[in-house]
């Protein structure tokens, strides 16, 4: 039997898992990224069509909305993600589909190795696979990992890094130690809010494997390490070049950067700000019969062979939750704490179904009846909770054709590689707006609209000038700023006027 066909015959199933998800990720493939989160999607974007653009520079990433100057540079996550889109792009052809596709190739990479990591410590087929399913066929999952978005590709290199570093753990061979060091480096870079919190059950699991005073082993101390320090090395970078672009807020030390990650003491206090966090992680992890059988599966994974690991596990991500409180109202961020989940669900399913198969054979004598009757018990059971799950999802696609339709019709009155000014009413960097209609704009709110700031623009190379929700501007000066409007119709009118729509006006600045 060559290894190909070997390979498809023990793991069946998991492929099985794996084609049944694919329609669901291919849903809506090629739409315009104007769905949920759609600022942060067009960012990501953002920085992958400038890699295309002006060559892949890992240490530098461009966005569009902050002009042609030096502000143009803003660095977050490690572009991992960007960069490979843009590859594929330069191998093919600049669209969308390519970063909704490397998104959901890593979707499945991310399963297989969750699928691994269970097979290596509990060794049960059945949990593995259950394992998958809750992981693929999650709400956030089913959404998230076809989305242009870096969270499918981080998860699956931290599940990869898991996985050999148990490897090395227990057999203590240089291939896995070589690739865990490799991946989880990555993965800690790629998004320092997420990798830290998984050091806990790794930890735990090594002392458990071994005597404490192995936990001062140069090589244990090494792959723990390394993806700290370059993390931090990451971030110092990122401090600096952020700095030297003006964009202060998004480094570490920032009061507003900390407290939009963490948020404050009094608020997991209060009622309301848990309220909304839980009811998203219900309907975005658990859903109601994925809550029970996570329950049945905390009582009972202390009975099964090296469960610490999972424990610890549920556990970090607890503290992950609770530590970077604030920032969950944006629930991608919970895409990180599926796959612990999911395990303790099919833990607990595991067990549900071994008890009904226990009573289905007290009923059903007949061997092959109690086979069909089983199958048929676990094939309604996944039906109804892939069909609640997508159920869920489905508001997350929504598309607003006609705003789609604005953008576009913006796009087609600017001049070719030229660079202009998006005028709000206070502060809206969301990269749509320059994404979508594919030019370089520098945002600035509707106050600074003076003779002297349109003539310095000029000066600086921005040839066009976009209102957007211009409706706004009265109630913003009146009730925001408290003052009378600065007069800006009577500025812009030396100005012409080349489309005047619902919620745009574009002007060139060429008198």
């Amino acid at each position: 039997m060559n290894k190909a066909r070997r390979f498809i015959i023990i793991h069946k199933l998991f492929i099985t898992l794996i084609l049944i998800a694919v329609p669901f990720r291919l849903y809506h493939l090629t739409y315009p990224i104007l769905d949920s989160f759609n600022f942060r999607q067009a960012q990501t974007a953002t920085f992958a069509l400038n890699f295309y653009k002006h060559g892949i520079n890992l240490f530098r990433t461009e966005l569009d909305i902050f002009g042609i100057g030096r502000q143009k540079y803003l660095t977050l996550e490690f572009p991992i993600y960007e960069a490979l889109v843009a590859v594929l792009y330069k191998l093919l052809f600049v669209s969308d589909i390519w970063g909704r596709l490397v998104s959901i190739t890593f979707g499945f990479i991310g399963a297989w190795y969750l699928y691994k990591i269970v097979g290596l410590l509990i060794r049960n087929k059945k949990i593995a696979v259950y394992s998958i399913f809750f992981f693929i066929f999650a709400p956030l999952n089913m959404f998230y990992q076809r989305a242009f978005m870096i969270e499918p590709t981080i998860i699956a290199l931290l599940l990869a890094g898991t996985f050999y570093y148990l490897e090395w753990v227990n057999y203590q061979d240089r291939k896995s130690y070589f690739l865990a060091l490799l991946l989880l480096t990555f993965g800690f870079m790629h998004k320092g809010l997420y990798g830290p919190f998984w050091l806990l059950p790794m930890v735990m699991y090594y002392l458990k494997k071994n005597s404490f005073k192995q936990i001062f082993s140069f090589k244990f101390l090494f792959v723990i390490l390394v993806p700290l320090i370059l993390l931090f090395w990451w971030q110092h970078h990122v401090n600096s070049i952020n700095t030297y672009a003006g964009h202060v807020f998004f480094t570490l030390t920032n009061p507003g950067q900390i407290e939009w990650n963490f948020g404050f003491f009094t608020d997991r206090l209060s009622a309301s700000e848990w309220s909304f966090r839980l009811h998203q992680v219900l309907n975005g992890i658990f859903l109601k019969p994925g809550l029970i059988f996570f329950i049945i599966g905390l009582f009972v994974v202390k009975k099964i062979d090296k469960s610490n690991f999972f424990l610890f596990w549920i556990i970090s991500q607890f503290i992950y939750f609770v530590t970077l409180f604030r920032i969950q109202q944006q629930n991608y961020y919970q895409t990180i704490m599926v796959p612990a989940f999911s395990v303790l669900m099919a833990i607990g399913l595991s067990l549900t179904t071994d008890v009904i198969n226990r009573k289905i054979r007290i009923i059903f004598k007949n061997k092959r009846l109690h086979f069909y009757v089983s199958r048929l018990m676990i094939l309604f059971l996944f039906s109804t909770l892939i069909y609640k799950s997508w159920i869920n999802t489905l508001p997350s696609f929504f598309v607003d054709w006609d705003w789609y339709q604005r953008l576009q019709a913006v796009k087609q009155v600017l001049p070719y590689n030229a660079y202009g000014i998006l005028v709000t009413p206070g502060v809206d960097w969301n990269s749509v707006y320059t994404y979508i209609p594919d030019r370089k704009m520098l945002q600035t709110s509707i106050e600074n609209i003076t003779q002297e700031n349109l003539l310095k623009w000029q000066n600086l190379g921005y040839s066009f000038l976009i209102l957007h929700e211009y409706d706004k501007y009265q109630d913003y000066f009146a009730k925001e700023l408290k003052v009378p409007d600065n007069n800006y119709r009577e500025l812009l009118n030396n100005y012409k006027n080349v489309l005047d729509i619902q919620e745009f006006k574009v002007y060139f600045l060429s008198q």
